[in-house]
């Protein structure tokens, strides 16, 4: 009977025991996830955000009779310092998928779109995210912002 008592708290002492670890492990399941190649590490972020500004976007636009353009100047934000650099690897990428979101839109169509910048930018930020997720890149943009504008 006492050689069972033994056993049993043997056995009680190892289940709570692995009850510990396991409410351990699922406390840091992200740190985990890490350690077994799971999940990538999260990045430092900046307290504030970061700037890279695009060189200047020359893109036609249809429309009627006349030639028209469109001359854009935008800045992408960025709380992770790592994308910054990572951005300038990825310019021809960036420009490609601006001359794609305008490529077919008429002239009156980009004026009418420049009524509400914000909804433009979110629009373009959206068209980026998309198109370098679509390389095999994640992307770690906050915000893209229009610093300058002209249609003619």
């Amino acid at each position: 009977m006492l050689r069972v008592m033994k056993w049993l708290m043997i056995f009680v002492m190892a289940l709570c025991l692995l009850a510990i670890l396991a409410y351990g492990a699922w406390l840091k399941r992200d740190v985990v996830e890490v350690w077994l190649g799971l999940a990538e590490p999260k990045p430092e972020l900046s307290s504030t955000p970061l700037f890279k500004p695009m060189e200047r976007f020359v893109i036609s636009l249809e429309g009627g009779e006349q030639s028209h353009y469109l001359v854009l100047e935008l800045a992408l934000v960025t709380y992770n310092p790592a994308q910054v650099a990572k951005l300038d690897e990825l310019t021809p990428l960036i420009r490609n998928a601006m001359v794609q979101y305008f490529s077919h839109r008429s002239h009156d169509d980009v004026k009418v779109e420049l009524q509400n910048i914000s909804k433009l930018q979110v629009s373009l930020r959206d068209k980026l995210v998309t198109t370098v997720q679509g390389y095999g890149y994640k992307p770690y943009l906050d915000e893209v912002l229009i610093t300058k504008v002209l249609v003619q």
